[in-house]
């Protein structure tokens, strides 16, 4: 049976009262909300004052330790606008991390007094090119700066983060700039001008490394080799791939840990042999989008080769985008998943001989995956295959789909072995031989879910998820159960407080 729910602790519960009554403890004075009217209708939309209401002196939040007012603020709702407060009764010059609320008020911030500022989240605010004027003046030590859907920032705002008299063209890490505004012209200024940069977000920017890469050449003789200090980045060109062009991106990023490419006509497998460069890749993601067909790429050409050469760094492995793999291929040259996420299986893709895999079998035996965490697959898999995946000793999250090796007997003798004592999030979709019998074994024996998902199980009811839901609550367990099908849209369950 899964846990009881926990005492909630004193800590937590002050959190909860202070940020849900921060508007009646400092509402704003009537004199400020006409003054944020005046420069919400303004064409200049950050007239920060040099001054606010938060830097009183019997301001109490001021006098609590810097470590705990970056949790309150980072805890405040984030779908909610809080018009009657000025969240500057929060902001103090020791802020090391500041993230704001989306439908926050950026006209209550004054950057003027965050020169430790180190961590600036400003997503789906309303913050313009002027704020990042102030920002790129006053927030001299900013590692990471997140204005993301920010519709207000442009292509100006850029080139005022980068004016040569800023320090964060030397110190700023992360910078994720995906709106609508921000053009390619702004994030080539980005790429060429912080020199420190190892996180850059916008959908353009394969592109523009392409044409930076291959202007360079152009421009310089001898042709300019260029390197770039990127750790992470999403692979998405605007149109078709070209020939040679993943090759020259990845060549000027030798240092990436995290590469994400999203797959669209024109990419082929050869094109992913560039991949083999990257010794230390430790997350490597393929995804589609809706204009993929499906056989752009494939597993056992392109993917299985890449795998026997950094197969062994990677960590996070996700290869939903292919229709079949092979799990012995992935088994063999990836033994430090924590996380896997595939279709089929097809032992016809394998890159090992079939006594190969026999002796993998063997020296494997139960356990496939010492260090997985994180599983999503399902479909044809085999009971044996099924069974070995789940039995990874620190598996946490799974999700099962469209399997029909999944049923009440697999159930009960995973159950009987232990398998599913350590997992804390249950996900089954389309799974349509598992029936409320073997789940009800599942439920009352015990085990950490914190987390239980029936998506169209064709012999799982709402009914059955209600009546649960009702021997949770009255056992006071800690946990949330999900349901949907074709007749109901998801519906939710939590037996327990989520307020905290």
């Amino acid at each position: 049976m899964p846990q009881v729910s926990p005492v909630f602790s004193l800590f937590s519960q002050c959190l909860y009262i202070i940020k849900n009554n921060l508007e009646h403890i400092y509402p704003t004075p009537v004199k400020s909300v006409k003054k944020r009217l005046k420069l919400e209708t303004s064409t200049n939309s950050c007239s920060i004052p040099q001054t606010t209401e938060g830097e009183s002196d019997n301001n109490p939040f001021h006098k609590i330790p810097t470590v705990l007012l970056e949790q309150i603020i980072s805890s405040l709702p984030r779908d909610k606008k809080m018009k009657n407060f000025n969240i500057g009764f929060l902001i103090t010059t020791e802020l090391k991390k500041l993230i704001i609320p989306n439908l926050c008020n950026e006209q209550y911030l004054n950057f003027r007094k965050l020169e430790t500022l180190q961590v600036l989240v400003l997503q789906k605010t309303n913050v313009g090119d002027s704020c990042l004027k102030i920002i790129g003046t006053w927030c001299k030590n900013l590692r990471v700066l997140d204005v993301n859907h920010c519709s207000r920032v442009t292509d100006t705002g850029i080139e005022w983060l980068i004016l040569p008299s800023s320090d964060l063209r030397n110190t700023l890490h992360e910078l994720f700039i995906s709106c609508r505004s921000v053009t390619k012209r702004g994030t080539q200024m980005a790429v060429q001008h912080f020199s420190a940069l190892q996180v850059i977000e916008n959908q353009k920017i394969f592109d523009v490394l392409v044409a930076v890469v291959k202007s360079a050449a152009i421009v310089s003789l001898p042709p300019q080799v260029l390197k770039f200090a990127f750790i992470r980045l999403n692979i998405r060109p605007a149109g078709l791939y070209r020939k040679g062009n993943l090759g020259l991106v990845v060549g000027c990023c030798p240092g990436l840990l995290d590469l994400t490419i999203v797959v669209k006509k024109g990419l082929k497998d050869s094109d992913l042999f560039c991949l083999t460069n990257l010794k230390n890749l430790r997350v490597l993601r393929i995804m589609g989008v809706k204009s993929s067909t499906g056989d752009e790429i494939t597993f056992d050409m392109g993917i299985a080769p890449v795998l026997k050469v950094v197969g062994n760094s990677l960590k996070v492995l996700d290869l939903a985008y292919l229709e079949v793999v092979d799990i012995w291929t992935i088994v063999k040259f990836c033994p430090n998943l924590n996380s896997l996420i595939f279709q089929r299986q097809s032992q016809s893709l394998s890159s090992l001989s079939e006594n190969e895999i026999i002796q993998l079998r063997k020296e494997k035996g139960r356990v496939i995956f010492e260090d997985l965490k994180i599983l999503e697959c399902g479909f044809n898999l085999s009971n044996d295959i099924l069974f070995g995946l789940l039995s990874c000793p620190l598996l946490e999250e799974v999700e099962i789909s469209d399997c029909d090796a999944l049923t009440d007997n697999f159930l009960q003798e995973a159950m009987t072995k232990g398998i599913f004592k350590n997992l804390e999030v249950l996900c089954f979709t389309a799974c349509n031989l598992v029936t409320k019998q073997g789940l009800d074994a599942l439920l009352l024996n015990e085990n950490r879910l914190v987390e239980i998902i029936f998506s169209f199980c064709n012999k799982v009811t709402l009914r059955n998820v209600y009546n649960w839901y009702k021997i949770a609550r009255r056992n006071n367990w800690k946990l949330i159960l999900e349901f949907e099908n074709f007749d109901t849209e998801r519906i939710i369950y939590p037996t327990y407080s989520q307020r905290y």
